[in-house]
């Protein structure tokens, strides 16, 4: 079989899989998309985009992409560094002044793109139209208080994460954070209209309405440090205002940007090797660290074993990344993700609106990635 009859094939058989996915469970809008060696090779799509099932998923389709919005951010964070903006090792508080504030004085960069910063507790008051302020949350991350020692542990940042490193990025360059986006990742990419920090009113019908399983946080003990870091009334699917315009506009850095699944692939394809179109986002020298090795071990609020790089998740045995040392990235909650494996010159992004809890080796993310990897990395 030759290469282009191979490539329809993994298409035809990526399809069969999305639509197989969609007749399962109604309401489940799903995208997944590949680039391998920078060729688009996959572009999948299926489902519904509401959850009664009558609106169907379209490839401009906007997906709230939970936590892989922490890859897209950190994406944006490394090309200020290469611009000479920011700097992994300096202070946060050389930028943002009023963050150096209760023990964070020292608290660097790197420590926040790596979790281990100690201040992943969201207020005890913070509720929607809190976290849709960002001013507001501004003020909330300048009174936080480290729980540990920055730098000796790492613990998932869930929320802070994004207001962070996004006020950092705004007082270092100039442009808030949804702008450095459509201005250094977007139009760069030409994806402009296909990923957003901050969804202009036009885009809003576009975007898929999250449903499906409440993530079960309540019920944890309340003295769970998961439970202070991601508070139950702020997720989905128990929050019905992830479906608002209202919190579709306003950037939540760490959790909602929006896009369609060739946008983020494209991300991440033009992050490795000769890139997309003959372009990358980044020199190679600067992925290099930025997928370098900075913690291993067991994560202080998810108590999981963790690999993390500088902002982005590197793969370990058993995820959707398949494992490959080289590959790095993020998961979102409801079985997506978006990642670049540059050992086999492969990017994917799978996206869904349907929330459901433990479904392991039956998450769209690692049924896609896994038959994507069957077809493209052992040929």
């Amino acid at each position: 079989m030759n290469k282009r009859q191979h490539l329809i094939n993994l298409q035809t058989q990526v399809q069969r899989l999305l639509d197989e996915l969609a007749k399962d469970d109604i309401g489940a809008g799903f995208q997944a998309t590949a680039y391998w060696h920078g060729e688009l090779v996959v572009n999948a799509f299926s489902g519904s985009a509401d959850a009664l099932g009558q609106n169907p998923v379209h490839p401009d389709t906007l997906f709230v992409m939970q936590s892989c919005s922490k890859g897209l951010i950190s994406t944006a964070i490394h090309i200020l560094a290469e611009q000479g903006k920011l700097a992994y090792d300096e202070r946060i508080s050389h930028y943002w002044p009023e963050f150096g504030a209760n023990g964070k004085e020292q608290i660097t960069l790197r420590q926040v793109l790596t979790h281990t910063a100690g201040v992943p507790l969201m207020p005890a008051h913070a509720d929607m139209e809190l976290v849709t302020n960002w001013q507001a949350m501004v003020h909330e991350m300048e009174q936080l208080q480290p729980i540990w020692e920055p730098g000796t542990k790492a613990g998932y940042h869930g929320l802070t994460f994004g207001w962070i490193l996004g006020e950092t990025a705004a007082r270092a360059d100039g442009r808030a954070i949804g702008r450095i986006i459509q201005d250094e990742i977007c139009k760069p990419l030409g994806m402009e209209g296909d990923l957003y920090l901050g969804a202009p009113a036009e885009a809003e019908t576009r975007i898929a309405e999250i449903s499906g399983e409440a993530v079960p946080i309540a019920s944890m003990p309340d003295d769970m440090l998961f439970k202070r870091v991601l508070p139950p009334a702020l997720v989905p699917v128990a929050n019905p205002e992830w479906n608002l315009a209202c919190f579709h506009s306003a950037a939540v850095p760490a959790v909602n940007a929006v896009a369609n699944a060739q946008a983020l692939a494209r991300m991440y394809a033009s992050l490795i090797g000769e890139g997309v179109d003959g372009r990358r986002l980044l020199k190679p020298t600067t992925m290099t660290e930025a997928a370098q090795l900075q913690f291993e071990g067991i994560d202080e609020v998810a108590l999981a074993p963790v690999r993390l790089g500088l902002g982005y998740s590197l793969s370990q045995d058993g995820d959707a990344m398949g494992g490959s040392r080289a590959a790095f990235g993020y998961a979102g909650l409801g079985g997506m993700i978006g990642y670049a494996d540059p050992s086999n010159g492969l990017a994917v992004a799978v996206l869904c609106n349907r929330m459901k809890v433990g479904r392991g080796d039956r998450s769209p993310d690692r049924l896609v990635t896994d038959l994507i990897r069957e077809k493209l990395c052992h040929t």
